[in-house]
């Protein structure tokens, strides 16, 4: 049975969860950066009018690690540079 998400709801929980374990706390605003990150990576080349395939041309990389880039799977600082340098 599938249940209705309450994202307000949800996010009262979080904050209590995280403000009883500092490590959890540490470890939720690492998670929300790398969201962050990411999604910024994906705005970044939709800002540009390019589809993974074309900044795959431009850059050099494959479009199946552009695509585990979004979604935060892989990419070390080389190729983050790459992507990004390719978009000017």
């Amino acid at each position: 049975m599938l249940v209705k998400s309450n994202a307000k709801q949800e996010r009262q929980i979080i904050e209590e969860l995280i403000s009883e374990d500092e490590t959890l706390k540490n470890q939720h605003e690492l998670f929300e950066a790398e969201m962050a990150f990411k999604q910024n990576l994906i705005n970044a080349r939709k800002k540009n009018s390019l589809t993974q395939s074309e900044l795959s041309e431009l850059s050099g990389l494959s479009q199946q690690a552009i695509s585990r880039m979004e979604r935060g799977e892989g990419g070390n600082i080389g190729t983050i540079i790459r992507y990004l340098h390719s978009m000017g």
